[in-house]
């Protein structure tokens, strides 16, 4: 029994790979001539070139079928001058399947057709033009080899889009899965079509239909080739899983078609339509009846578009939403649409409209008319539930929005046929919001706590008591809104009256993208050119980053792509400043900054802390103390893509100093070592060196002033005196942007010397000579390199022998008469020096005189004290702030 079982397999294995071998080998010798039959077949039929990038011929990949593959088929547009990426079809494979048996009796019969994936696009033009006619109308030849003779053509992945310019219909959809079957080649049959497709976009001239919605169907067909008919009769398709039945025909010159909803209630209308795009809304529970009729007729033969009649409507709805107890009741609605007539005529009709929510009742009407110019028309009048609102019709931008508004609105609007713009008729209505909060998609802001009123009277707009939250940031809006419909049509700019006050603004949360995400694309204007008006800010803290600006009081102008503020004052870094700023936006996304500020109480200890040492660490908070008088001219462009560019910027501060501290400043520390070498020692002194450093690491004094320029990137300080408890020091440089510094110092050699500025004959007057030192501190901020200055030095040394000539030239002018015709020699006059003076006061001789002597004491020290005092007091007063209705400085 087993020797017989494997003679039989080895036979039966023997058979199948002989049958097997047979096959192929006869693929392999009649490939060449059935590929050459149906390309030649298919060649003949059209009159548009196929770009093909190879053809296969297959067997066990289609097994029982036999294949012919048409691999990337390509076919452009049939208009004239068209471009090759103009596509009327595309597809991966073509497939077309064959019987083998016909194969053997050279019978070359087409069984069926699998078309994935792909694209096809059909359009019209305004000639009434298709770029679908790729079919020769008659051929001379034909091949009687070669038949189509369909059971079934599959089509999966398959793009479809039709646009006809000609009446303005398109139809966008997406083949996720289609078959349809039946004996093509029969006049007369049943084809059976069963699928899923998506429809992307259904629209009609200016009303989209359907948008992004499945559609499942499985129904019959009946195609009387004879009459050139096609019927549907009680076909069912599920749009979104809502059944629709249609009835109708279409032949060779008219179609027919009505649609209409079948046994649809509320609750499946809401929750399959609408509600699964929510995350946070639960489906609802509810009853009512939904009633949907649509009627589609015309000429297939006519321009004109086909005669759309739907009417649609709600009655006796309620709905809730469980997990939040959302509801919503008596729901009524009378909707109709008709193109009928034509677009002037083509009309979109809500009636009726009614609804109840636990904010109160709402009822509405609306009327569209002439989509092409619209007209429409409207009465609103109630509460509104926005949440329930939006898990209903889900508004495009919003992702998520809760409260209720409280709406009175009565309009009548109208686009001008010749000039496009809105004409306003009437436009008259109240909007009253109670704790909103709203995140729109793609804003990582999320807007809380809205109230207020929204007024509209005509051509005017107004804000009242609005308030909101944004983060932690609260702001609080009044404002008047002017031409609003004149600036939507271009016409005049928008003008604008608003207050804006903050307890605490926070400037990141105003951003609509976080700091880390770039600008990209084509550069646009940022400021607005066509509104102007003015905007009164108060704010009681603003954040920047680390950065707290307190007590902010401006007006801000707007106007063709700027800003300005004419006044405007904060504290920062316990210092008031004051002063004027413009922003002008002259080409896109590029900035100007022009500011003029001045502060009288500027404290440098919490100034650096406040700013982080300005990015430095040279001079720290720990190192300096003192306060200072500033006026700052700065002006600068700005990039908003990569910030201010640095070596632009123009300025000028103007600086005097009080009462200032430097202590334990590296820099000074790196002076002193420098000295510390054999010949800063052998000139200086090792003890003197000492005395230097020890006085260097605590440096007071009582007044600096001096003029800082800024201009190409480079920080100039002009030559200055610094008087201090360490030592008289000459002092200027350059600092540039990149941290390259060229500074230089000067001060005399006596003052590193010890010496006692009194003596029991009086104070020790510094006659101002005496071996000046020169130093200078070069390179780069973190390594910098310090030397003798004989630049200087030299320079010191010219500059005083100049002075010594003219000195001489004075003295000889002043005591001999010389250089009398030479104006540029001035008359000597010597230097007032103090001298002692030795006065002695005799006593009163008397009572009387004792008395005048204490009388004119009191009159000119005490008297003269309360006078100034008062003086000052009254000077004091006069200069306060003065605060009056207007509201400003």
């Amino acid at each position: 029994m087993n020797k017989r079982f494997l003679r039989i397999l080895k036979w039966s294995i023997g058979i199948l790979l002989g049958i097997f071998i047979l096959i192929t080998a006869c693929l392999y010798l009649f490939k060449d001539k059935i590929i050459g039959i149906v390309v030649s077949e298919v060649n003949k039929t059209l009159n548009v070139p196929v770009a093909v990038k190879n053809v296969d011929l297959a067997f066990w990949g289609s097994f029982p079928n036999l294949s012919v593959d048409f691999n990337e088929v390509y076919i452009q547009d049939a208009f004239p001058n068209q471009k090759p990426t103009d596509t009327l079809l595309y597809s991966e494979r073509i497939r077309l399947k064959f019987n083998p048996l016909d194969l053997w009796n050279k019978n070359y019969h087409v069984k069926a057709v699998q078309i994935y994936p792909g694209t096809l696009k059909v359009k019209i033009n305004s000639e009434d033009e298709g770029n679908y006619n790729i079919l020769k109308t008659d051929s001379t030849t034909k091949n009687e080899e070669f038949e189509l003779k369909l059971k079934s053509i599959d089509v999966e992945d398959f793009h479809v889009s039709y646009s006809n310019k000609s009446n303005g219909e398109q139809y966008s959809t997406f083949i996720i899965e289609s078959e349809f079957s039946g004996d093509f080649s029969a006049s007369n049959y049943r084809l059976i079509a069963d699928g899923a497709l998506l429809i992307k976009k259904a629209k009609s001239g200016q009303v989209t239909f359907i948008r992004n919605k499945t559609l499942d169907y499985n129904f019959g067909i009946d195609v009387n080739g004879e009459q050139g008919k096609v019927s549907l009769n009680q076909a069912v398709v599920n749009l979104s899983g809502l059944p629709f039945e249609i009835n109708g025909f279409v032949n060779s010159d008219s179609v027919k078609f009505n649609v209409k909803s079948k046994n649809i209630g509320l609750e499946d209308l809401v929750n399959k339509l609408s509600v699964g795009a929510m995350d946070d809304v639960k489906k609802f529970n509810g009853s009512g009846d939904v009633s949907f009729n649509l009627d589609i007729e015309g000429s297939t033969t006519s321009e004109e578009a086909l005669a759309i009649n739907c009417e649609f409507g709600i009655s006796k709805g309620a709905l809730t939403e469980p997990s939040q107890n959302l509801r919503i009741k008596d729901i009524r609605l009378e909707g109709k649409y008709s193109n009928e007539g034509g677009s002037e005529k083509e009309f979109l009709e809500l009636k009726n409209m009614k609804f109840k929510t636990a904010g109160g009742p709402f009822r509405g009407d609306v009327r569209l008319v002439n989509f092409e110019n619209p007209k429409i028309k409207g009465k609103a009048t109630g509460a509104v539930n926005l949440k329930v609102a939006h898990a209903i019709f889900h508004f495009p931008e919003v992702e998520k929005i809760n409260g209720s508004t409280l709406i009175n609105a009565d309009f009548a609007l109208q686009q001008n046929e010749s000039t496009g713009s809105i004409e306003v008729n009437k436009c008259d209505g109240d909007v009253f919001m109670k704790n909103l909060r709203l995140k729109l998609k793609g804003d990582k802001r999320t807007f809380e706590n809205i109230n207020g009123s929204i007024f509209l009277r005509g051509n005017e707009a107004g804000i009242d008591n609005a308030s909101l939250k944004v983060g932690s940031t609260d702001l609080r809006l009044d404002g008047i809104f002017r031409n609003i419909f004149d600036y939507l049509n271009a016409k005049k700019p928008l003008e604008t009256e608003v207050e804006i006050e903050s307890n605490y603004l926070k400037v990141e949360d105003l951003g609509t993208t976080t700091k880390k995400e770039k600008v990209e694309g084509d550069r646009i204007f940022v400021l607005p050119k066509d509104i102007l008006g003015s905007i009164n800010l108060t704010v009681g803290t603003l954040q920047y980053e680390s950065h707290r600006f307190e007590n902010i009081l401006g007006k801000m102008n707007i106007q063709n792509h700027r800003l300005h503020f004419p006044q405007i004052s904060l504290v920062n870094a316990e210092a008031l400043i004051s002063g004027a700023l413009i922003i002008e936006e002259r080409t896109p996304e590029i900035f100007t900054i022009t500011t003029q500020v001045a502060t009288k109480n500027l404290k440098f200890k919490p100034m650096f802390m406040e700013w982080d040492n300005f990015e430095q660490k040279v001079i720290t908070s720990n190192n300096i103390s003192g306060r200072a008088e500033a006026d700052l001219y700065f002006f600068a462009p700005f990039d908003l893509r990569s910030g201010i560019v640095l070596k632009a910027i123009e300025s000028k501060l103007n600086l005097k100093v009080y009462d200032g501290h430097l202590k334990n400043v590296p820099s000074f520390k790196d002076i002193t070592e420098s000295l510390k070498t054999n010949s800063g020692k052998l000139v200086l002194g090792k003890k003197n060196i000492d005395l230097l450093e020890e006085k260097l690491s605590d440096i007071s004094f009582q007044t600096l002033e001096n003029s800082i320029v800024i201009k190409n990137g480079i920080v100039n300080i002009p030559k200055m005196n610094i008087g201090s408890s360490a030592l008289d020091m000459d002092v200027s440089g350059v600092h540039s942007f990149d941290n390259e510094i060229d500074y230089r110092f000067a001060f005399r050699l006596r003052d590193l010397m010890k010496s006692e500025k009194d003596s029991e004959f009086g104070e020790v007057i510094d006659d101002g000579t005496g071996i000046k030192i020169f130093m200078r501190m070069h390179g780069t901020l973190e390594n910098p390199i310090i030397e003798w200055d004989k630049t200087s030095r030299k320079e010191q040394a010219k500059q005083n022998r100049e002075e010594a000539k003219k000195d001489a030239k004075s003295i000889l002018k002043s005591e001999f008469g010389l250089f009398k015709n030479d104006t540029t020699v001035k008359e000597y006059k010597p230097q007032d020096i103090p001298k002692e003076e030795l006065k002695i006061h005799f006593g009163p001789a008397t009572k009387e005189e004792f008395k005048e002597v204490q009388k004119e004491k009191k009159d000119s020290k005490l008297k003269k004290t309360l006078k100034n005092w008062k003086d000052q007091q009254n000077q004091e007063g006069e200069e306060g702030f003065k605060v009056g209705k207007g509201g400003g400085g």
